[in-house]
């Protein structure tokens, strides 16, 4: 399968823990993996999404996947959404549940595919689905990107596993920054 891994990068000292998560996610499965990258290390795009609009423009085929510079990838991702997918040939999207800063769990289920529920980094895209929707640039955008794409969809796979730790490299404090 060919997936694009598109990343707006505000937080570059993040990039070697992102790189190596992905890495060890990607090596358990046969997978034609590229990643995307776009800096904005003036943060001049809301939210990143003006970059990852420009990413995304650059894809045309295969799966799509938004991850950002502050989410960690579980080794298991790839194994877990690929076997969930590989039944069926025209899957147009995968959502796994997300792990909230706070440690509550907010479930992958349609109802939270919104604004400020299930980030757009939870979700693998089809890029046929995606046409020529674009994220809007505020920083609701992503919800509201989602939400147009997956509502009232009844043949997107949600899951209730939590395959990414989405935000949590957020928090990095300047030493940390330097061993990143």
């Amino acid at each position: 399968m060919k997936l694009h891994v598109l990343t707006a990068v505000t937080r570059p000292w993040n990039l070697n823990v992102v790189a190596k998560s992905l890495e060890t996610a990607a090596e358990r499965v046969d997978i034609d993996l590229s990643w995307h990258l776009r800096f904005d290390l003036g943060r001049e795009s809301l939210g990143g999404q003006a970059l990852k609009n420009e990413l995304l423009d650059e894809v045309t085929d295969g799966w799509v996947w938004f991850l950002d510079d502050d989410t960690i990838v579980h080794e298991d991702l790839f194994v877990n959404v690929w076997s969930a997918i590989a039944p069926y040939s025209d899957v147009p999207a995968v959502v796994v549940s997300q792990r909230r800063n706070d440690g509550r769990v907010l479930l992958a289920k349609p109802r939270n595919v919104c604004v400020n529920g299930i980030d757009i980094g939870q979700a693998l895209l089809r890029r046929d689905l995606i046409g020529n929707e674009r994220i809007p640039e505020s920083y609701a955008g992503d919800g509201e990107f989602l939400q147009a794409l997956l509502h009232d969809r009844q043949d997107v796979i949600y899951m209730s596993e939590v395959l990414s730790l989405h935000n949590v490299l957020s928090g990095l404090d300047v030493a940390s920054r330097q061993t990143a």
